[in-house]
């Protein structure tokens, strides 16, 4: 269902980009079981009122502290009117407590250039 609504969008913003962030981090060890839930209770829940939000995912690696929360756009501007909005450091300071010292979000910003 989400694979249609992405294809659709690519469509409806022909002429523009998609747009993602992935943002990485490093997650305390005492809550890799509750990372996720933070992450889909409150992050995404958040950045669904946000006008041109797709899709949010949090990437982490196996055993390890390694995240990646990862955030799909319909374009630049909307991922801009997200990331100027107090919502974006209301989420980064929700996590505040599981980041591990110098574990901070680190983000990259990319246009979609192709999807299948």
């Amino acid at each position: 269902r989400n694979k249609d609504k992405v294809k659709i969008l690519a469509y409806k913003t022909f002429g523009e980009f998609m747009f993602v962030r992935m943002s990485h981090w490093k997650c305390k060890k005492e809550f890799w079981t509750e990372d996720f839930k933070l992450f889909n209770k409150g992050a995404v829940s958040i950045m669904e009122n946000h006008s041109g939000f797709i899709k949010a995912m949090l990437l982490g690696g196996k055993n390890t502290s390694e995240r990646i929360a990862f955030t799909m756009w319909e374009n630049e501007e909307a991922y801009s009117n997200f990331s100027s909005h107090k919502d974006l450091e209301k989420i980064i300071k929700m996590f505040e407590h599981m980041y591990e010292k110098n574990g901070s979000p680190k983000p990259f910003e990319y246009e979609v250039r192709s999807q299948s």
